[in-house]
């Protein structure tokens, strides 16, 4: 029962905390951001870091994520060539396109 009394307080605790959101210029998010990636920290542990606030979290691995409704899951299945009801191999050819499009940048 302890752990339980234990993950309430802490999720009391969350319910309390207050979230701050900054309208500052494109250039000052997408330093943040950019320093944020290169320190494998979330945007919200960067600006915790730069405030010398007490960073929790560990290094995160960065994930890209987007959404994609059905139609565009068909599309890019038939443009691929794949089942339509395979995803997970519509996902790996989008991660190839992704890998060498990042491939053909670091080249430029």
């Amino acid at each position: 029962m302890i752990k339980k009394e234990d993950t309430w307080l802490k999720q009391e605790k969350a319910i309390r905390a207050t979230q701050m959101a900054f309208d500052l210029s494109s250039e000052v998010q997408k330093n943040i951001k950019k320093q944020a990636i290169d320190e494998e920290l979330t945007p919200s542990d960067m600006i915790r870091k730069i405030l010398e606030l007490d960073v929790k979290s560990k290094k995160t691995r960065q994930r890209l994520s987007f959404n994609l409704n059905d139609d565009e899951i068909k599309q890019l299945a038939q443009r691929f060539e794949v089942n339509i009801d395979d995803k997970r191999a519509v996902k790996q050819k989008v991660a190839d396109i992704l890998i060498e499009y990042a491939t053909q940048k670091n080249k430029d």
